[in-house]
């Protein structure tokens, strides 16, 4: 009888803690359900994912509203939800939506991860371009790789694409975004 009590004890005692792990915490046994439990609109789901060392970038969709969003892994066990950012429409094309934020700090001493991620329902959209130049109105991507520090292209053929790259502090931010063809014109961008 005290053996069963015993047993019946550590049974109580682990379920309660992996409920804790579970439900409570924040944190979840695999990615999608991170990704799912963390879904800000109903009905969002992971459209398009990419590996970020052990942890996953995923880009979250319900058709009309998008976030891209990191998931950490936790002690190589358990993931638990990051940053995730709303993407923004690229202003003279409502179909082509982009967000960037940190992931956290770099390999490389005094750098920062950065994710960049896109998405197009455009079909003459092919590139989604992120740099930090400050050209007026530049024909083509050699002009505005040229005339930047920072310079990050998406292909967007597929709809989706997440790009990582590591930064120094002072070239985080005031980023330009801009569609362009298959031939690298731009089409648009602020």
């Amino acid at each position: 009888m005290r053996r069963r009590n015993t047993i019946l004890a550590v049974a109580l005692i682990a379920v309660a803690v992996l409920y804790f792990a579970y439900d409570q915490s924040g944190s979840y046994f695999s990615a999608r359900s991170a990704f799912a439990h963390s879904a800000s609109y109903p009905g969002q789901s992971v459209a398009y994912e990419r590996a970020l060392g052990s942890d996953k970038i995923a880009i979250l969709t319900n058709g009309s509203q998008s976030k891209a969003q990191i998931v950490h892994r936790k002690w190589g066990l358990l993931y638990e939800p990051g940053t995730s950012v709303e993407m923004a429409a690229l202003q003279g094309r409502e179909s082509v939506r982009y967000a960037w934020f940190s992931a956290g700090a770099g390999e490389e001493e005094g750098k920062i991860a950065v994710v960049f991620a896109a998405e197009s329902f455009d079909p003459a959209v092919k590139t989604v371009i992120v740099s930090n130049d400050t050209l007026a109105d530049p024909a083509g991507a050699a002009d505005v790789k040229q005339a930047s520090t920072v310079y990050v292209e998406l292909e967007v053929g597929e709809k989706y694409a997440i790009a990582t790259k590591e930064l120094g502090g002072q070239d985080v931010g005031s980023f330009v975004v801009r569609a362009a063809d298959a031939n690298g014109k731009i089409l648009t961008g602020a």
